[in-house]
């Protein structure tokens, strides 16, 4: 048995998908997470862009397997990205990611989309709620006409602004927090088992996916694994990895900035959303005409066994 050491960032999804790498490919893995401000090797990095570039101390020898959510405000953290993905293998879960780093001159070997996260309980024979939302909550920053950056409420990320609201039109409905943060109308949660977390996104019909930009996408996929009808912005990950989600237009935009005080790993996303209104539309006439879900196809595309053995 391969033993490796896994850095990845502390965000739930990639420890999630660590675990879950290392499961399928029988390794046994050590795994080091948090800020790391010294020097350290280790065999694989599983995070975003520029997590990759700020922990830059964090020294992978075998791959590194990232998720791109933007783009770089410096061309040195272009360049650290390109060093690194020239000295080791990098993959990406989009072909949106890979058109991203490619622009940049960065080495992609292959699109290795995100798995469902074993084990995937059966579907449900009853569904109790109408709309069901669940993600975590945080605010990024903005930067204004001054040049100074503040956290704003168009770049909270997860779209809970929106949920209010969906929350008034459908009574038959409920919000889990994942990180426990307060969020009107909504249930705080830590899930240690990922089969809770695959049973609570089985309580509704509809899956509202409120997110205004994504890396990949992995609530909603676990939602329609579960046989879940999924409502979502039309924001490009989604659109490419899960075809099957209904879409609403996104007419609004803003720029938003990650780690805006750290001139080398400085980066930017654009969050879009549309008409609440339309959203709500959708999601009632989803209800009402439930689009087919052909959860089995779902889950045999995103299959761990199939997609992480290729990182072997």
């Amino acid at each position: 048995m391969q033993q490796l050491v896994v850095y990845h960032t502390n965000v739930t999804s990639y420890s999630i998908i660590a675990r879950e790498i290392c499961r399928v490919n029988g390794w046994q893995c050590r795994y080091i997470t948090g800020d790391l401000w010294l020097p350290i090797d280790v065999d694989a990095f599983i995070g975003s862009q520029f997590d990759a570039v700020k922990w830059h101390n964090v020294r992978p020898r075998r791959f590194a397997y990232i998720t791109v959510e933007g783009q770089f405000d410096s061309a040195h953290a272009w360049r650290a990205l390109r060093d690194l993905c020239d000295r080791i293998t990098c993959y990406v879960p989009t072909q949106w990611g890979r058109a991203v780093l490619e622009a940049h001159g960065v080495k992609v070997q292959d699109v290795i989309p995100h798995a469902l996260p074993e084990p995937v309980p059966g579907p449900p024979g009853e569904r109790p709620l109408d709309v069901i939302y669940l993600n975590a909550h945080y605010r990024f920053y903005c930067r204004d006409k001054f040049g100074l950056f503040s956290q704003c409420d168009s770049c909270e990320r997860k779209g809970w602004r929106f949920w209010p609201e969906i929350r008034k039109a459908f009574p038959g409905s409920l919000g889990f927090v994942s990180n426990c943060e307060v969020v009107d109308g909504a249930v705080g949660f830590k899930a240690k088992d990922i089969v809770d977390v695959y049973r609570l996104l089985a309580l509704g019909r509809v899956y509202a996916h409120l997110s205004t930009h994504e890396g990949f996408g992995l609530n909603p996929l676990m939602a329609a694994a579960m046989g879940a009808a999924v409502v979502s912005w039309d924001i490009v990950p989604v659109r490419e990895v899960l075809p099957e989600a209904v879409l609403v237009p996104a007419q609004s935009c803003a720029t938003c900035y990650l780690y805006p005080h750290d001139i080398m790993a400085r980066g930017t996303f654009t969050a879009c959303w549309g008409s609440v209104g339309e959203f709500i539309e959708a999601v009632r006439r989803a209800l009402g005409s439930p689009p087919a879900v052909d959860w089995q196809a779902v889950r045999q595309k995103f299959s761990a066994q199939k997609l992480y053995a290729r990182l072997a």
